[in-house]
């Protein structure tokens, strides 16, 4: 949480946000929060396929920086969690947001380790992991703006309308923001960059579970990692009709 909050401090102070365009890895693991009765599961893996019930991996619970859920009017109300992985969340929310890090990771010749670059002795580089997700129930106005001064993505129009094969537009933010060139990517495959307005359109390819994500790595000055790399994850189902 610290070295978070000294990134967001800076880039707030400066003003300034510098991009780089690195397109999200196809194979990575992806956050998700999965619809339960009673609530949500936080869960960590890569879906096989469209079946997002599949691949669910251990995380540390503790990665887990911070928990909001937002009603139809994006206000924010009560929800409780569980304290073991897979995080339950219990309660109603219209739109439910997760915040997390893994920490510092270096690439060594000798692979990639889960520590700071000041701790490595033959680091090649180094960054800072912070992976958001977002997940909607529903789709009204007041919720077609951001939530979080994290890095999000913001459907503009409504999403459970859509079809296959309708385009979803979808608006890319950061500190509440529009981020320009962020890497946008649905199922895994990269689908373009965010514009000057930081806004995407993506074609939707099939119902069911959506996993929609966006990339941004920003310089970070300090002795523990090089750049700090984000991750956004947003989640919704569209019915079959």
């Amino acid at each position: 949480m610290y070295l978070i909050g000294i990134m967001i401090s800076r880039f707030v102070i400066l003003g300034l946000i510098f991009i780089v365009n690195t397109p999200l890895p196809v194979a990575a693991h992806d956050l998700r929060l999965e619809s339960v009765e009673g609530g949500h599961l936080l869960c960590y893996g890569h879906p096989d396929g469209h079946d997002h019930h599949q691949a669910t991996d251990g995380y540390a619970p503790d990665t887990v920086l911070k928990i909001l859920a937002f009603d139809a009017l994006a206000c924010s109300v009560a929800i409780e969690s569980s304290d073991s992985s897979p995080i339950e969340i219990r309660g109603d929310a219209a739109a439910l947001c997760i915040l997390t890090s893994t920490g510092a990771w270096c690439k060594t010749p000798f692979g990639t380790r889960n520590l700071p670059a000041d701790e490595i002795a033959d680091e090649l580089s180094s960054w800072l992991s912070i992976e958001s997700v977002k997940r909607l129930n529903i789709w009204t106005e007041p919720l077609a703006s951001p939530l979080t001064q994290w890095l999000e993505l913001t459907p503009l129009n409504d999403p459970f309308v859509c079809r296959p094969g309708d385009k979803l537009r979808l608006l890319v933010t950061y500190l509440g923001q529009p981020v320009e060139g962020a890497t946008v990517s649905c199922d895994g495959r990269p689908r373009g960059l965010s514009d000057g307005n930081g806004r995407i359109n993506i074609r939707l390819r099939h119902t069911g579970p959506q996993i929609i994500q966006a990339g941004l790595t920003l310089p970070l000055d300090s002795p523990r990692a090089d750049e700090t790399r984000h991750t956004a994850n947003l989640n919704l189902e569209l019915e079959e009709r």
